[in-house]
């Protein structure tokens, strides 16, 4: 058997190709609540909207089922992941668990540059639009996360981060929940930049412990 020839621009995208952009589109419209927590999901507009066909569309969305954001119901459809109360509690436990660890880790080699940046950001937190704050905080996080030197942690708390974010959007649009968190950012920021570890740690508790109070706020449905 021959090998097949590479695809140049020409001829129809690859069903990999399809699946990525209609994962990475979906995936987006759940991250940002467009597609609400609870709400069915119309197979019908999502090929309207991302041009792809049915089948790219059933292969994203299984992916997105294993990642917990989709529940796929027999005879029903498919739905976005609720957040629940015991969701919530369960994702915040996770938090609470790993990533003081992180910021203790990462204290002793953290790039201060990157630090210096966050930083500056975090200054100027009020003034920036809603969709910005909320990306770099998670990408606050996952910096962090990177120091911890285990590959599987740093997994499983993408998907956490993925879940998080969903939260994030519902609970912190008020400028004093911003202010707020963005104080505990610094705090945590300024101790790592001491390269201390243990007051990173802390400084991370008490974000994660108010960071829940927020997420409650939102009331999630009951299981």
């Amino acid at each position: 058997m021959g090998v097949p020839e590479p695809n140049l621009g020409g001829g129809e995208p690859k069903e990999s190709s399809l699946k990525e952009k209609a994962y990475r589109m979906i995936r987006e419209q759940i991250i940002n609540c467009t597609l609400a927590p609870g709400s069915l999901i119309n197979g019908k507009d999502l090929i309207s909207q991302i041009g792809v066909s049915g089948t790219p569309i059933r292969e994203a969305l299984n992916q997105l089922e294993h990642e917990n954001l989709v529940r796929i119901v027999p005879q029903r459809g498919v739905f976005v992941a609720e957040l629940t109360v015991k969701i919530v509690g369960d994702l915040c436990e996770v938090r609470e668990i790993i990533e003081p660890h992180f910021a203790r880790i990462a204290a002793a080699s953290i790039d201060t540059a990157e630090l210096a940046m966050y930083e500056e950001f975090l200054s100027q937190v009020l003034s920036l639009d809603f969709d910005t704050v909320i990306q770099k905080d998670i990408q606050f996080h996952r910096f962090l996360a990177s120091y911890c030197g285990n590959d599987y942690l740093v997994q499983m708390m993408n998907n956490v981060f993925a879940q998080y974010e969903r939260l994030q959007i519902l609970s912190c649009r008020l400028p004093a929940r911003l202010q707020a968190a963005a104080e505990e950012h610094l705090a945590i920021v300024r101790a790592l930049k001491e390269r201390d570890g243990e007051k990173a740690a802390a400084a991370m508790s008490i974000h994660l412990t108010n960071s829940r109070s927020a997420a409650f706020s939102v009331q999630p449905e009951d299981e």
